[in-house]
């Protein structure tokens, strides 16, 4: 009777422990239907702001594509610093500073310079014309002080012979003084012809803007240096320099570039081969050349008017004898001398 008495208090105690767990399993069973429930809700709000987000980028007013690329470190016109006063150091040939200025600076010492012409020393506002290396035609429109009248400030006017300008992030460009200081041009029919063009001076603009040819567009911005054409096709903009921080002036004579060279060598050709012209500043030059034996210029036809689209820079095939004469231009040297290589083409 024990034993069965014993046998019955222990499955009694054997069913209340089962009914304890289940009772504990239907709770956690709620609770994790409770958090599904709360995690499909969360999933669903964020799933209606993204798209809420989405249609508002997508109703909202486009932003403007930036141009092609400013001077050949591919910069876009950054605006000024905040407002912060720029700074620029004129260092002379034994690396001392010459001078330094701000705007500020300009505006109290230029116009009282004597010995420049008055429109070179006031405030200047001119349309400028260029070609990039793509090659693409642009306009800009800027206002500043012209670089003659600052060299002349410095006391370096007068022995200058290479002009290096040089920006923060250390993109420079470097100018023979007849590359700076000879007459430039705006022309409104750039990469096309000289008609209407007008005189401009090279100034480092402190207002400017890209892609106008209307002044009242320009704001303020980081002094730079903005240059005119000295012909229709020039490529100037890749000496266009952004944020300058220093003007290295050299007195001593500048060196001409090295002559353009060909592959394959000049003499007996396979005829319908083509001949590549070459340099070793390639990216740095433009090599313009002639083929009916006249004496190139930089109006001759160039060879390499891209830095972007191989396709464009054409090698030359020879299908009878042909002279080729090359001239080497670029900013910082004076012209190459003209090479000339001879090809005949055999069978």
């Amino acid at each position: 009777m024990r034993i069965i008495i014993s046998r019955l208090l222990r499955d009694n105690a054997n069913n209340k422990q089962a009914l304890t767990q289940n009772s504990t399993l239907k709770t956690q069973n709620q609770a994790a239907k409770q958090n599904i429930a709360l995690m499909s809700l969360l999933l669903m709000a964020a799933c209606i702001a993204a798209c809420i987000a989405a249609c508002m980028t997508a109703c909202a007013p486009a932003e403007p594509l930036p141009g092609p690329p400013l001077a050949a470190h591919e910069k876009a016109p950054a605006a000024a610093d905040d407002g912060q006063a720029w700074l620029i150091r004129v260092i002379d040939a034994a690396g001392m500073e010459a001078w330094s200025f701000t705007e500020a600076e300009l505006t109290r010492t230029l116009p009282n310079l004597d010995t420049l012409p008055a429109e070179q020393t006031a405030p200047l506002a001119h349309i400028y014309s260029t070609i990039n290396n793509w090659p693409a035609p642009r306009f800009y429109a800027a206002e500043g002080y012209s670089a003659a009248a600052i060299l002349q400030a410095a006391g370096l006017f007068d022995t200058a012979q290479t002009i290096i300008f040089r920006a923060a992030d250390g993109y420079e460009v470097s100018f023979t003084r007849e590359q700076l200081l000879s007459p430039q041009y705006y022309y409104p029919q750039v990469g096309v012809s000289a008609e209407g063009a007008g005189p401009v001076w090279p100034i480092i603009a402190y207002r400017w803007r890209e892609g106008t040819e209307d002044l009242s567009d320009i704001y303020e911005n980081k002094p730079s240096l903005i240059i005119g054409q000295r012909h229709p096709f020039e490529h100037s903009n890749p000496a266009f320099v952004v944020g300058i921080t220093e003007i290295l002036v050299d007195d001593a004579p500048c060196e001409a570039w090295p002559a353009a060279t060909t592959f394959p060598l000049p003499g007996p050709i396979a005829s319908g081969e083509t001949v590549k012209l070459q340099h070793p500043s390639y990216g740095l030059v433009k090599l313009h050349y002639t083929l009916d034996g006249s004496e190139p210029t930089v109006l001759s036809p160039m060879y390499n008017p891209s830095t972007y689209q191989p396709e464009l820079n054409r090698p030359i095939p020879i299908e009878e004898p042909l002279t080729i004469k090359v001239l080497v231009s670029g900013y910082g040297k004076a012209d190459s001398e003209i090479a000339v290589f001879e090809f005949t083409p055999v069978e």
